[in-house]
């Protein structure tokens, strides 16, 4: 287990115990959903550097200890002091558990979902003529991201989150034998650090 995971669930075990006591007196019944938008960076291994990205969350309470958690981001290719090949998008959808007070949670969380990579030959769709074989990558990756969730409520609507996790991806690769009509593909699972910096509303 890499040294970054036994943090997350070493804050975890701390101070769940702190924020049961004072959950008693808190419920989360007044604001079912959220909304977000949040920064976030990825340790895309192959890709030489840190992929910055903005994104949008929305979350839905269904109860004190469970909620619905589902985000879209977006890396683009050369903004964000990115420096990459083609732009990245990511869309997670699952769960997030945990306790909370009226003003801190502690959540794990646990989201399957997709990665895009553009310009990167990840899957494919061939055509072939009497020349050559050409293929067409279609960039969508299986995705899964697991990690810990901190949130501070300073006002009561107010969120500020943090985020730390492994996103894994597996990245299908294509490979061609051009003239030759044989393309082949190969799949890499990746594991891969990601943090995100947000601020939602609840309503």
């Amino acid at each position: 287990m890499a040294p970054w995971i036994r943090c997350v669930w070493l804050i975890l075990i701390l101070a769940v115990p702190e924020i049961a006591v004072a959950q008693r007196q808190f419920h989360i019944d007044e604001y079912k959903s959220e909304v977000g938008v949040f920064y976030t960076g990825i340790n895309l291994k192959g890709f030489g550097e840190t992929v910055n990205g903005l994104g949008a969350r929305f979350g839905y309470n269904i109860h004190d200890h469970l909620s619905v958690d589902i985000e879209f981001s977006f890396s683009p290719r050369r903004y964000l002091r990115n420096n990459q090949v083609g732009q990245k998008g990511q869309m997670l959808a699952g769960v997030k558990a945990g306790v909370r007070s009226r003003y801190i949670g502690v959540f794990a969380k646990a989201r399957p979902g997709v990665m895009s990579i553009g310009e990167v030959t990840s899957d494919f769709s061939c055509r072939s003529n009497d020349f050559a074989t050409i293929c067409r990558p279609s960039h969508n990756n299986l995705a899964f991201d697991a990690g810990g969730v901190l949130e501070i409520y300073p006002l009561s609507r107010l969120i500020i989150r943090f985020d730390g996790g492994d996103t894994i991806v597996r990245i299908r690769r294509a490979t061609l034998s051009i003239p030759f009509n044989n393309p082949s593909s190969t799949s890499d699972i990746t594991q891969n650090f990601q943090f995100a910096v947000g601020f939602g509303y609840r309503f």
